[in-house]
């Protein structure tokens, strides 16, 4: 049985083989059939991020420098154990900076991680936050909120670890005057 007539343009050979969209490429799969040709994709482009300028960034840092206050206020009421708190922020390979904040909660009793950890969670999600537990070797959970900040919290065998990080950003070229 011979197939219907069709309207539609006969298909493209460089849709089907990207080596033949390449004028070097199809002349090297002409003269050599046999050659089998492997075209890599293209190195990742940098990603988009905002632009903030200093005191925006300095704005963004506090911001998250409170978040995490309201965070401890809440799972360590009253205070459990010592809490050893670091911030900095960040720069990747393409200029990129993000604000990152830790606190160390501990040390804690045997089993007060557990606690500890499933009460950070609660308090995520009173406070806005989208949490979910992680799989894996040990007991974490992460959490992300609108604005782009990210928060995770990880179990030690006798403290807990709370790391929130904003969305990556790019800092604006301040022009001197």
């Amino acid at each position: 049985m011979t197939p219907p007539p069709s309207d539609a343009p006969p298909p493209d050979p460089s849709r089907a083989d990207p080596a033949m969209a390449d004028p070097m490429l199809r002349v090297l799969r002409e003269r050599h059939p046999e050659v089998d040709v492997v075209v890599l994709p293209q190195p990742a482009p940098v990603p988009a991020a905002a632009e903030l300028t200093l005191p925006q960034r300095e704005a963004l840092a506090t911001t998250l420098e409170r978040s995490l206050d309201d965070l401890l206020a809440r799972v360590a009421d009253p205070a459990p154990a010592e809490t050893v708190r670091g911030s900095r922020w960040h720069t990747d390979e393409w200029g990129l900076t993000w604000y990152e904040c830790t606190a160390v909660v501990g040390p804690l009793p045997e089993g007060g991680n557990i606690a500890l950890l499933r009460a950070t969670g609660h308090a995520l999600v009173g406070l806005g936050w989208q949490a979910r537990p992680v799989p894996g070797d040990r007991p974490r959970l992460v959490g992300r909120r609108r604005g782009g900040l990210d928060a995770a919290a990880t179990v030690r065998p006798d403290s807990l670890v709370l790391t929130l990080r904003t969305a990556k950003v790019r800092a604006a070229q301040e022009v001197a005057s």
